[in-house]
């Protein structure tokens, strides 16, 4: 684990991640930053991604404030595992949810360096929807990014990172065609 995730004390409609000592931990929080502040410059859609909203200091140390995403009634989301793992969960509803999520990554051309089952909540309303949320694991975990200004490359990238996490951990009803996937932003 990487960061420890608290609920704000003064606000329920936030909660706080403070890094661990790893030092990997705060590389990985760090990038994680300097990607939010791109997505804001270049004001990318972020319906479908956590808000960060900047650094605050904690009896443990700094510790950086982002959306609690929760459903409708003001519980937090629970992860895709646990709608993976559950009985009570439409797996084709769930798989169309998370096609349509890797088809928002790269509209927006979005990357993510950590697609984990467990960095992706599944928001419910009160008519029964569900939105997936990435709540960890944004941007780019490369040496070199310069490449990732290439459009059709970033969406190669996308595509290839999530048909990997897919197959590993969903199955291949969630996989993008890459042929036949579209972007509104594709030059």
């Amino acid at each position: 684990m990487f960061c420890k995730c608290y609920q704000h004390p003064t606000d329920v409609e936030k909660c706080i991640k403070v890094p661990t000592d790893n030092k990997k931990a705060k590389k990985r929080l760090r990038a994680d930053l300097r990607y939010y502040r791109k997505l804001y410059k270049d004001k990318v859609n972020l319906d479908h991604i956590a808000d960060y909203y900047g650094q605050c200091e904690t009896s443990q140390g700094a510790g950086y404030v982002f959306q609690c995403v929760k459903d409708h009634d003001g519980n937090v989301s629970r992860t895709l595992e646990h709608y993976l793992n559950s009985q009570d969960v439409d797996l084709e509803q769930l798989y169309s949810l998370l096609h349509d999520l890797a088809t928002y990554l790269v509209e927006n051309r979005i990357m993510i360096g950590d697609i984990h089952y467990n960095n992706i909540l599944i928001r419910r309303d009160s008519e029964g929807g569900m939105t997936p949320v990435i709540v960890d694991g944004i941007g780019d975990r490369v040496a070199i990014t310069i490449l990732n200004a290439i459009p059709k490359f970033t969406i190669s990238k996308i595509i290839r990172r999530w048909n990997r996490f897919s197959l590993k951990q969903l199955d291949s009803n969630a996989l993008l065609d890459e042929n036949n996937c579209p972007s509104k932003k594709a030059d």
